[in-house]
């Protein structure tokens, strides 16, 4: 068997890990001009298509605090790209619902000039078979997430 910390750089583990946090980095250099943070891109993102998102229910698909999350959704407020809708039946609860907005669009153009930096010197055939396997890892670890 290998020796995990000197082959630790060899496992997808790892490199899927190196990927995250470089791709995180580029996205957040490039977000800085749009005024938003690579958290509230994903809180923005995960709110697309939805209609009746709670903070805790978005908390917990982001894996943080509830309470931590109130901080970001401020400032989504603030910026009026998000706003809090109190639910009809329950007024300890709001709906977490996203305002249309022109940074939505530059936020799109944004993760395209990222895919195609990401994408650079990759075969159309390469990216298809890529495209292919990381469908199979997300299917696999969904299978094992309990």
């Amino acid at each position: 068997m290998a020796n995990f910390i000197s082959d630790s750089h060899k496992l997808m583990v790892s490199r899927f890990g190196q990927i995250g946090r470089l791709m995180s980095r580029v996205i957040e250099a490039r977000l800085v001009p749009l005024g938003i943070t690579y958290q509230e891109m994903r809180i923005v993102g995960l709110l697309m298509g939805e209609t009746n998102i709670t903070q805790k229910d978005l908390a917990d698909k982001l894996a943080v605090r509830a309470a931590t999350l109130s901080v970001a959704i401020s400032k989504l407020e603030t910026q009026g790209l998000v706003k809090r809708v109190p639910s009809p039946t329950d007024g300890r609860v709001n709906y977490l619902r996203l305002t249309p907005n022109k940074k939505f669009s530059q936020v799109d153009t944004l993760l395209e000039g990222v895919e195609g930096d990401m994408i650079q010197g990759i075969s159309k055939a390469d990216l298809k078979t890529a495209s292919k396997v990381l469908n199979q890892v997300v299917e696999n670890l969904q299978r094992a997430n309990p």
